[in-house]
């Protein structure tokens, strides 16, 4: 089983292709505000970097 998106067999180019409107469209997601804590798109776009390459979050 993958363990990241790249893994996946998710392209580069294809990923930060659609990087911004994923990102945009998991802010704007009716659960996020329950989240325990706020994000931002831009929160959104590093995580989804860290979820494609297999990186920790630090923030």
């Amino acid at each position: 089983m993958p363990l990241t998106v790249k893994e996946f067999g998710v392209g580069e180019a294809e990923f930060e292709k659609h990087l911004n409107q994923i990102a945009a469209g998991a802010f704007e997601d009716p659960c996020t505000p329950s989240n325990p804590r706020e994000v931002s798109v831009e929160d959104m776009k590093k995580i989804y970097i860290a979820a494609y390459n297999g990186d920790k979050i630090n923030f």
